[in-house]
């Protein structure tokens, strides 16, 4: 089982297996612009209702907690190998490994342990913090990069199970939400009770948007919706998408005893935006939009809303005019009368169990950001192990930052202990030569 175990450890915990897959994904893209120019719209389509593509996308953030699960191992491992644990020393936690042989190969000559306490005195000098064990010198200095790289991954791993998330179980649901109306019953049972448009002096954004919203009986729990964060509602993020006028037509001719009646929802905003609104069972149509006042402000804003209209009988203008919210204008036989005018907001609402993800992703990058940038600037991790190993020595070499200045004390440090594993070769009296411990 083990056997197994490892290859497939080793495929998934590979930083191979993250471009593969985004190659792959890419390669998908390309050939989907061949047909189509909204490649990157399909794409996240195909991969919605795509097991197959799911599956795929999956590997990275898979990959990425596999990486962590790694990079921790590998961080506990260096450290037990510092503080002195022999067992735990293996190359792959060091950038470097050298090894200084005892010279001479006569077995009954002892080789005496190398003498650290020098070494010690050295690095110490050079700035290193040092822990010395009976066999074992490990040096260090500096901070590591260790938790910026686990905050790091963390957030990949986030930001893409995020988007994972997102495409295979998102539900998006767009309604116009009008003022003095309830919101639609999926969101709860409030009523929006004021929509505001109001100029800002932010940074970003010029003018503001809020709905404020509240229980449509008695109780507490009045709320405002804003553009930006945006709001939670009985598990819908609330987006408003543009703007609009909830408008109710009424219009007769001499030809349509009867009359019509009818609120409209009508994407007019801004002035001079059109619409038209149908009138079954009749050639009539009104083509409205919002007039402009003409004195530099917005009817949105101050809620005074005066519409432009057409009459149209199949392709014939029959009346024309402009009436103010509440008012009417007849003219030969044609009669229309806007009773009521409401601010509404075309508006998404969207759920989504992957946008905390997304969103502490990048909370967390700014983080990692944040940590790394100072340490590997400076004061990078520097690390050093020497080992005893039957009179010879291991050695272990470690830098995130400002590798020449840390080899440059690394072989330094090589060159003092190679002539202390190192035997003059002495000749006795029968002509047989033997090693003398220095």
């Amino acid at each position: 089982m083990k056997r197994l175990l490892r290859p497939i450890w080793a495929v998934l915990s590979s930083r191979a297996v993250s471009p593969v897959v985004i190659g792959l994904f890419l390669l998908i893209y390309i050939g989907i612009a061949f047909f189509t120019d909204e490649a990157l719209t399909t794409l996240i389509g195909f991969t919605s209702h795509s097991v197959f593509l799911a599956g795929l996308f999956a590997l990275l953030p898979l990959n990425c907690a596999c990486r962590l699960a790694a990079e921790i191992s590998l961080h506990l491992g260096r450290r037990r190998a510092l503080a002195g644990n022999a067992a735990a020393v293996s190359p792959e936690l060091f950038d470097e490994t050298v090894s200084l042989p005892a010279s001479g190969s006569d077995a009954e000559v002892p080789h005496p342990a190398p003498d650290f306490a020098g070494l010690e005195g050295r690095l110490g000098a050079a700035g290193y913090r040092t822990h010395r064990t009976a066999g074992a010198l490990s040096a260090w200095r500096g901070f590591s990069a260790f938790p910026a790289r686990i905050v790091y991954l963390t957030a990949t791993f986030c930001l893409l199970a995020g988007i994972l998330i997102s495409l295979t179980s998102r539900l998006s649901l767009r309604s116009p939400v009008v003022e003095g109306e309830p919101l639609p019953s999926f969101a709860g049972d409030r009523v929006v009770e004021k929509i505001a448009l109001r100029e800002s002096g932010g940074m970003f954004l010029s003018r503001t948007l809020t709905m404020e919203v509240a229980p449509s009986g008695a109780g507490e729990g009045r709320r405002v919706f804003g553009l930006y964060p945006p709001a939670l509602q009985s598990g819908f993020f609330v987006y408003p998408r543009y703007l609009g006028i909830g408008l109710v037509v009424r219009f007769s001719a001499p030809d349509m005893p009867a009359g019509f009646e009818k609120p409209c929802v009508l994407n007019i905003y801004p002035p001079g935006k059109e619409e038209a609104v149908e009138i079954p069972g009749s050639p009539y149509r009104i083509v409205l939009s919002l007039a402009d006042p003409g004195d530099g402000t917005d009817p949105y804003i101050s809620g005074r809303m005066a519409f432009l209209f057409k009459v149209m009988k199949d392709t014939e203008v029959v009346f024309t005019g402009k009436a103010a919210a509440g008012g009417e204008v007849a003219h030969d036989g044609y009669r229309i009368a806007f009773p009521d005018a409401r601010r509404l907001a075309i508006t998404d609402f969207i759920r989504d169990f992957g946008v905390p993800l997304i969103w502490g992703a990048l909370l967390m990058l700014v983080v990692a950001a944040a940590i790394r940038l100072p340490t590997r600037l400076f004061l990078p991790r520097r690390e050093m192990l020497f080992m005893d190993d039957a009179g010879s020595v291991r050695a272990f070499s470690r830098a995130e930052g400002r590798f020449r200045d840390h080899g440059g004390v690394f072989h330094e440090a090589l060159d003092l202990l190679e002539g202390q594993v190192s035997y003059p070769v002495k000749v006795d009296a029968e002509g047989n030569q033997r090693h003398e411990a220095q």
